[in-house]
């Protein structure tokens, strides 16, 4: 009987190992070009969360603005652990194209808790008798954007309901290091191990590894219930990769961490040559919820925009309208084949469309309104359609009159 079992299970891996061989070559994919902004908005793509030598990153400040340039990045907002070393040194500037923006993360004593603190002014940091509430506290007083860094849990050094933090304004709906190190499972392993065959002939589509996070959706529609709040996506950089570059090759490497999800803008002012100019028109844009996140290893996302009008106003993502009768959505896709939009008001989906470039939606009650772009994909080993998310914008709020 147990030799038997062992066949069986034999059986299985071998399966499992030629399909994840095959997997690159039988997964559908789409290769386009980046799309055209829509008229009367720029977009601006960039990445924030990483990490940079001062901390626990691998590179140093400019080696990864040289980085984020060759891959025509907009903007990088690093944000290294409970040091403003990249901000007391001045490294705040232009490589090449790029805007390199220092910022800090604050991490609480016990580490379950992470905030991420972007601002104009160096804040204060935890430590020698200071807390990190008194660090929060100081940073809001500032100006600064709060963001929430990982899904919430109750920390000794934050005195708060479900341990966001009082000044809170905002969480990381997205982490690509923290999916990363969460495949290294039993259930997780074909995936991983297909993604870095796939890696090999494609170091930009990580694909395999995207995952909703349904739970951090839900806290963040709870957290958008009490209180106005931003949600952005975040990349560490750590330099604890699962293959090093000694071994031929680095997987995942900076420049595919890079590529794989971004938080990208929405102004109606373009940037300017001028680095404080284009730094402050990001951050502001940041605060305000002018923003949305893509996962742009499946696919460029620039060119996706949604809007509301109400009356004569028009709002749109993180701006607040007053409803006047009726407001209509308007929401517009770069591209839509194999694609589901999902139109949620106060976190519950209303409308779900298929392949669909453009849509036109009249709401007749308040609500708390965002939109979630997926894109379908054949995958193996079982050969299944799954829907991987592509776009999650940040809310339009539409209040009673």
């Amino acid at each position: 009987m147990l030799k038997k079992s062992a066949k069986y299970a034999g059986a299985i891996l071998a399966a499992i190992l030629v399909l994840s061989i095959l997997n690159p070559f039988l997964v559908y994919r789409i290769n386009r070009y980046d799309p055209v902004d829509f008229l009367g908005y720029y977009e601006y793509s960039g990445v924030i969360g990483v990490h940079t030598e001062y901390s626990d990153g691998g590179l140093p400040y400019s080696e990864i603005g040289r980085i984020a340039d060759s891959l025509n990045m907009h903007f990088v907002v690093t944000t290294d652990v409970n040091t403003d070393k990249a901000m007391t040194k001045s490294l705040e500037r232009r490589y090449g194209m790029t805007l390199m923006i220092p910022a800090v993360e604050i991490s609480a004593r016990d580490g379950r808790q992470r905030f991420l603190v972007i601002g104009d002014s160096i804040p204060l940091l935890p430590g020698d008798g200071v807390t990190v509430d008194s660090a929060l506290a100081d940073a809001k007083k500032n100006g600064s954007l709060i963001v929430a860094s990982g899904y919430p849990k109750q920390s000794n050094d934050v005195a708060s309901s479900r341990g966001f933090g009082g000044q809170v304004s905002g969480m990381v709906l997205y982490n690509f290091s923290r999916d990363l190190r969460s495949m290294i499972s039993v259930t997780g392993i074909n995936k991983l191990f297909g993604a870095f065959l796939d890696y090999t002939m494609d170091p930009r589509t990580l694909n395999y590894l995207v995952r909703y996070r349904k739970s951090e959706m839900g806290e963040f529609d709870k957290l958008n219930d009490s209180r106005k709040a931003v949600g952005i996506a975040t990349t560490t950089l750590p330099p604890n990769t699962l293959l090093k570059k000694g071994s031929g090759v680095r997987f995942p490497s900076y420049e595919s961490e890079l590529e794989f999800v971004h938080t990208i803008i929405v102004t109606k002012t373009p940037y300017s040559a001028q680095y404080s100019h284009d730094r402050d028109l990001t951050i502001k844009a940041l605060k305000s919820g002018h923003m949305y996140i893509a996962f742009s290893g499946l696919e460029p996302a620039r060119g996706f925009y949604f809007t509301a009008t109400s009356g004569d106003t028009t709002g749109m993502m993180g701006d607040s309208l007053r409803l006047y009768a009726r407001a209509q959505l308007r929401i517009s896709l770069p591209d839509s084949n194999d694609v589901e939009t999902r139109v949620l008001k106060d976190g519950k989906v209303i409308r779900k469309y298929e392949n669909t470039a453009s849509v036109s939606l009249d709401v007749k009650s308040p609500g708390i309104y965002r939109v979630e772009v997926f894109q379908k994909r054949t995958m193996l080993p079982l050969f299944l359609e799954r829907s991987y998310p592509w776009i999650i914008s940040n809310p339009i709020y539409i209040y009673k009159r």
